[in-house]
């Protein structure tokens, strides 16, 4: 019965040819309507698309280095192999450039030739170097090499390689890699004019291919031609068409080569008078305007329903509704989702013999075709021509009930299309979002169903964003989500509200947290109540709210109730990690690491290293013990973290960056030299940059890089830059996005900075008022104001200590003794006894007990002795944990020298010796024009004054320099120039020197 169908329909439409062909041409459309009868076209063969690039052999043969495996289907092009083995001189220089098309095959293409020459010549060196290949990754910790021969091509162009040697290189089309200029090593493409050997590179045009290869010895790999349906083409149209090859072949294709279709074009152009050029702008404005070429064009055309490509001339579609009910209905979803490379998965609610028989009919009137290798359907695009012509033309009252059954088969294909819709781990979207797109651009959203669906897809969308940190694309997709469900939000769609708070709170809209979440129902079952209990507790922890006490007894309660309701594992760890996060914030490192210890150690075991959750618990504990003072160890996380998220996550996602943010403060803690420096700014300022472009310049993670900036140029001795940024920080910050941004702990950090550069710059009075301001607050807001016990925070100690300096340097000496002791006091009490901060107070206190020595030299050698033990332990630590040369080593060092001064004749030469070990570090590591060289070159000029006058004429001479250095960098009006200046006349004034 299904046979004889098909011949009915095939003998109607031969019929329908024949007419339309000799009623509607004249004598030369005969002759070639009766060549087409007797040799059918048949569509030219598509070019087979290179396989995909498999990965790389994690050990390449010595000899053998190409990162494909060769294609056992490999056919034809011997020419161009033979061509390619012409240009080939072995043992001899020689440059080929292989270009065409992307795709066309020019990859395949030189893998068959590379196999081939393999097995005439085994001894020839072949290496293969594809367009990721090319440049070394200097973001990467340590570089990670990614072509077959371990390195990267501008690393491998470094080592000689013989005239024997081949060298491929796919530069895809990223040929400008080959031009850039790094400004060390040049360009690459100058490193391969210089290659001894034998190159091929593949392009994508004779211009890159002419900048390596002469002209004779450039292949060019080209398709097959249309001729057959073009000449159709051409032969009917008139002479105003004027279209080009390129056009014509271009309608060819649009018409997928059917000779019906291409007729009824050439009536269509030629009897509007229009050009190709025309056409096929109109034809490309989209399926209305197709609709209306093909239908009548009044005076000038009215093609017969029966022929015409939007009539029955393809397909009469209201026959096959009609007789094919089931067919009739995957025809319908197979439209509504695109028509193209729609996968099978769709219809795999179907019953499978059900579709056997679907699938049958479909065939066999030559609607479908499917491809079996990737599983997916495709409508003939003329069918779906037909289909959409007949979909949007008026229907007749009879048809109602169809209409109505059409409107479910819609709805059912958007629903399984939301089921179906890939996860957030699914890469090749393409097609989704396509297919998405033209459901968007006909779903009128009427029904329930309807939305449910389009919502879920938007949420899957979102995910995926959101995954790839792409924030602000995720937040789109997910309030585009959340404005098409009802409101309230039903309870099975409230993910989605909870993916929209998320990406807020990521994106640092605190304010819009708040408001979501007063919105979020508190009748959300357990789960959901203890996720709004958590975005609760991170929105108290990014306002540091209540000096964190709110959000450290949130956290504490959510993970207490998930120990006692056994949560899936991952759920527990999470609430750990938190709540060693806010631990952290607290100033409770010690704790704060012990809690993130143990979700890392059990996340590593249930989770495995390389899982996203153990990599931010990484990158927790690297935080963490960087704060703890710990920086071996924390570095060692940090590069854990990075190398773990580059892999799973990508370069540029945010958490990487953030890591690399972490990197970059570790390596800024342990500093001594400026190239430390510059390779902790270079991470923090790239990372910066890349942060801004996804969170947005106002965001407070961004907003932190610029303040660990200022810090940077604070310790390069930069003070107008570190000022104009420290301002700048501390303005944005003061109109963050916190409900209190004038008081937010970010706030009062800035304000520390800047008392802290103000000091070093313009001196203690300039810092006085801030640095008061900065402590009040910091210990109002981050504690409860009582100076014991456990009542410290950090940040607040590390206020205090820099008030003692400042009232120390203001000649408050009995105040600022006092401040230091709470200091040290607190520091000892909440960070430990070997904790850097605490050394540091220790040699402070021991320094500003120096401005108060008795004067009676008995209590004055005790107190000098009691000061010497503190500076003796203080650098010891310093020395254990910086070395002897860093900043804050240095500073103890010279501490112990003015001490020793105190003690007259007999510790003036030791004072000296350590003197010129601080100005020797200093300049060795800083630079002549350091302002601490500076200071330490005066010191030492000064000691050595005192120590002899057989050196008064070289300390005048040093004094001189170290005068004219501030002057230079500074100003002659600057504080520290004026300072350094009056400590000079002093010299002069006190002492007589011989004459030169």
């Amino acid at each position: 019965m299904a046979t004889q169908e098909i011949s009915s329909v095939s003998a109607q439409l031969s019929e329908a040819i024949a007419s339309f062909l000799f009623t509607s041409f004249d004598d030369a459309t005969k002759n070639l309507a009766s060549r087409l009868h007797e040799k059918p076209i048949e569509d030219e063969p598509e070019p087979t698309p290179p396989e995909s690039e498999p990965e790389p052999e994690p050990e390449p043969e010595p000899l053998f280095n190409v990162p494909y495996e060769r294609n056992s289907h490999f056919v034809g092009r011997n020419d161009k192999l033979g061509e390619l083995f012409s240009l080939w001189r072995p043992g001899q220089p020689g440059r080929i450039a292989v270009i065409g098309l992307g795709g066309i095959g020019k990859t395949e293409l030189v893998v068959e030739f590379v196999y081939r020459l393999q097995k005439i010549s085994p001894t020839t060196p072949i290496f293969w170097f594809r367009s990721f290949d090319l440049v070394s990754n200097t973001d990467a910790t340590p570089p990670i090499p990614g072509s077959a021969t371990g390195m990267q091509l501008d690393q491998w162009l470094d080592k000689p390689r013989g005239p024997d040697s081949m060298l491929v290189v796919d530069t895809a089309d990223d040929f400008d890699i080959l031009l850039q200029d790094d400004g060390e090593s040049g360009r690459l493409l100058d490193k391969l004019r210089l290659f001894g050997g034998t190159i091929i590179i593949l392009a994508r045009n004779a211009r890159s291919g002419g900048r390596l290869a002469d002209p004779h010895d450039i292949l060019t790999l080209q398709d097959l031609d249309l001729e057959s349906s073009a000449s159709l083409l051409r032969s009917r149209l008139g002479p105003h068409a004027k279209g080009t090859t390129a056009e014509i072949e271009e309608v060819a294709r649009l018409m997928t080569f059917l000779p019906r279709a291409i007729l009824q074009v050439a009536t269509i152009i030629t009897k509007t008078c229009m050009t190709v050029t025309q056409f096929l702008g109109l034809y490309n404005r989209g399926d209305s305007m197709r609709l209306r070429l093909f239908d009548k064009i009044k005076p000038v055309t009215q093609p017969d329903p029966r022929f015409s490509v939007i009539g029955r001339g393809v397909v009469d579609i209201r026959a096959f509704r009609n007789t094919f009910p089931e067919p009739s209905r995957i025809l319908y979803q197979l439209y509504s989702l695109g028509g193209k490379d729609v996968p099978l998965s769709i219809f795999s609610n179907v019953d499978p013999l059900d579709m056997i028989l679907i699938m049958f009919h479909l065939r066999g009137h030559v609607l479908v075709t499917e491809d079996v290798k990737n599983g997916t359907l495709s409508l003939h695009p003329l069918v779906c021509f037909a289909l959409r012509s007949f979909l949007s033309s008026v229907r007749p009252e009879e048809d109602d009930e169809k209409v109505k059954e059409e409107r479910r088969w819609f709805e059912e294909a958007v629903t399984t299309l939301a089921d179906r819709y890939p996860n957030a781990n699914y890469e090749d979207r393409d097609w989704w979002r396509g297919c998405f797109a033209q459901v968007l651009g006909v779903c009128d959203l009427q029904s329930d169903s309807l939305k449910a669906a389009i919502a879920t897809i938007h949420h899957k969308e979102a995910a995926y964003f959101k995954q790839k940190g792409r924030y602000a694309e995720a937040l789109r997709m997910a309030e585009l989500a959340r404005r098409v469900l009802p409101d309230p939000v039903p309870v099975e769609h409230l993910a989605v509200v909870q993916e929209q708070i998320d990406l807020l709170d990521l994106l640092g809209k605190y304010r819009d947290v708040q408001t979501a979440l007063q919105k979020y129902p508190d009748d959300d079952g357990h789960s959901g109540a203890l996720w709004k209990r958590r975005m609760q507790a991170r929105l108290e922890q990014e306002e540091g709210a209540n000096s964190y006490d709110s959000a450290v007894e949130i956290f504490q309660e959510i993970k207490n109730l998930k120990e006692a309701s056994h949560v899936p594992m991952p759920d527990l760890l999470l609430s750990i990690d938190d709540y060693g996060s806010v631990l952290m914030l607290k100033g409770r490192y010690q704790d704060a690491a012990i809690s993130c210890r143990k979700a890392l150690a059990d996340r590593t075991t249930f989770l495995g290293s390389s899982h996203k959750d153990t990599l931010a618990s990484f990158h927790h504990l690297a935080t963490i013990l960087r704060l703890e003072g710990k920086f071996d160890e924390a570095l060692h996380y940090s590069q854990e973290a990075i190398r773990g998220r580059e892999t799973i996550l990508g370069p540029d996602h945010p958490d990487t960056l953030q890591s690399k943010l972490v990197k970059a403060r570790i390596l800024m803690s342990v500093a001594t030299s400026l190239s430390n420096f510059d390779e902790a700014e270079s991470l923090l300022v790239d990372s910066s940059n890349r942060l801004s472009a996804i969170l947005t310049e106002a965001h407070p993670i961004v907003i932190a890089c610029r303040s660990d900036r200022a810090a940077i140029m604070l310790a390069r001795g930069k003070y107008e830059a570190s000022e104009q940024m420290n301002r700048a920080t501390l303005s944005a910050r003061e109109h963050g996005p916190w409900t209190e941004p004038s008081t937010h702990p970010d706030t009062l950090t800035s304000k520390h900075q800047l008392a802290e550069l103000l000091r070093y710059k313009e001196g203690c009075r300039a810092a006085d008022a801030l640095s008061e301001e900065a402590l009040t607050e910091r210990t109002e807001i981050l504690t409860n104001g009582t100076l014991t016990g456990n009542d410290f925070h950090p940040d607040q100690l590390t206020s205090l200590h820099h008030r003692a300096i400042v009232l120390s340097g203001l000649g408050e000496h009995q105040a600022a003794l006092q401040k230091i002791d709470f200091a040290l006091t607190g520091r000892r009490t909440i960070l430990g006894s070997t904790h850097p901060d605490v050394y540091m107070s220790m040699t402070w206190k021991g320094e500003i007990m120096r401005s108060q020595l008795p004067s009676d030299s008995s209590h004055r050698n005790q107190a000098l002795d009691a000061i010497e033990e503190l500076h003796r332990q203080a650098l010891e630590g310093l020395t254990w944990i910086f070395g002897s040369e860093h900043q804050n080593t240095l500073q103890c060092v010279t501490n112990i020298a003015l001490a020793k001064n105190e003690r007259g004749p007999s510790g003036h030469a030791e004072a000296e010796t350590l003197y010129r070990h601080v100005y020797r570090a200093y300049q060795r590591n800083l630079g002549d024009l350091h302002p601490e060289t500076l200071k330490s070159k005066s010191r030492l000029a000064e000691a050595m004054r005192i120590l002899s006058p057989v050196y008064h004429t070289e300390a005048k001479k040093m004094w001189r320099e170290a005068c004219a250095g501030f002057s230079k960098i500074f100003g002659a009006d600057a504080y520290l120039t004026i300072a350094a200046y009056k400590g000079y006349e002093k010299f002069l004034k006190t002492y007589t020197f011989p004459d030169s």
